[in-house]
């Protein structure tokens, strides 16, 4: 059985998909949150007088079943968001990484190292959903040598295939077959 590999594109529009999911979810969850929370509050309606529970008091009982309850519910409606907020951080991740696929997939051509010189500013992707700036300083075969500050071992050095665009003259190219008609 073969196993035909994801094209950026195809990777790009699943993980829009997945996004798409976790974001649904997380929004649902927050609807859920602030209900709940809208509830609990209510339920403290009783107590808005301000007055206390009085021990020995034919109301106690109830009285105290009542706050029971209400601090319960508030007690559920902060698990419910938090719960929401994490399902908001996974949906924001999942965004960005989308976010990342999708300027991957749009290249029509794969970097190379005939795109770049020493002097250059390229962007790059560092984690799945994080890129930065840095300055060439060395083209590789296989990669590019970029001047992080530190010098030597601390240089970053990412492979063509994570770089993201090139600055060159005031002018930032995405596309590697955009830089091949600049220079002809």
């Amino acid at each position: 059985m073969s196993t035909q590999e994801e094209t950026p594109a195809q990777r790009a529009q699943r993980l829009r998909a997945d996004a798409n999911t976790k974001r649904a979810r997380a929004d649902e969850a927050k609807e859920r949150a602030e209900a709940a929370s809208k509830r609990a509050s209510g339920m403290y309606e009783r107590f808005s007088g301000g007055q206390s529970l009085l021990v020995g008091h034919h109301s106690y009982k109830s009285a105290r079943r009542d706050r029971d309850r209400a601090d319960n519910a508030t007690r559920r409606a902060l698990e419910l968001a938090r719960e929401a907020e994490r399902l908001d951080v996974m949906a924001r991740r999942a965004e960005a990484k989308a976010e990342m696929a999708e300027k991957v997939a749009a290249r029509t051509t794969e970097w190379g190292p005939q795109h770049f010189r020493k002097g250059d500013v390229v962007t790059y992707r560092v984690f799945e959903s994080l890129e930065t700036t840095c300055r060439v300083k060395r083209v590789n075969k296989k990669s590019l040598t970029l001047d992080g500050g530190g010098g030597g071992m601390d240089d970053p050095r990412p492979p063509y295939a994570r770089i993201l665009a090139r600055y060159r003259d005031g002018v930032r190219i995405t596309d590697p077959s955009q830089a091949e008609e600049a220079q002809s």
